[in-house]
């Protein structure tokens, strides 16, 4: 019995020392804060045709979040960033149009843990493209 204690007990211990010097894997993190922000647009642009109405999209850039807005000012809904900075410069908000489109184009950058980001938007269809 003293011996099936002793090896779980060396075996806990080398475990403890394994999973804490384990690198983190940093780039699925960025990558899933990048989908998030490119599905966020994907769903203010979804409700302004649902609704046939404009939504606003605003950055904080105090706070490292994304703000949908109605057109009359009425907050919907808020993602706030947990691995990607907004960086100054660039776009400060833009309009979903009731038909899908974009009231102005441009670029938002953002710092994901080092790596540049920026989401390129287009009026046209409010596409937008990422480049990273």
């Amino acid at each position: 019995m003293m011996e099936v204690m002793l090896t779980l007990a060396v075996v806990s211990i080398l475990l403890m020392l394994t999973v804490q010097s384990a690198p983190k894997n940093n780039g699925h993190t960025v990558d899933r804060e990048v989908d998030n922000i490119a599905f966020f647009f994907q769903v203010a642009q979804t409700n302004a045709l649902n609704t046939k109405q404009a939504h606003v999209v605003e950055f904080d850039r105090t706070k490292h979040r994304i703000m949908i807005k109605s057109g009359y000012g009425e907050a919907l809904e808020t993602y706030t960033l947990s691995t990607c900075r907004i960086l100054q410069g660039g776009l400060s908000g833009f309009l979903y149009k009731s038909n899908g489109d974009t009231n102005a184009f441009g670029t938002v950058r953002f710092d994901c843990m080092g790596e540049p980001v920026s989401f390129v938007f287009q009026i046209q269809k409010g596409r937008f493209r990422i480049e990273r």
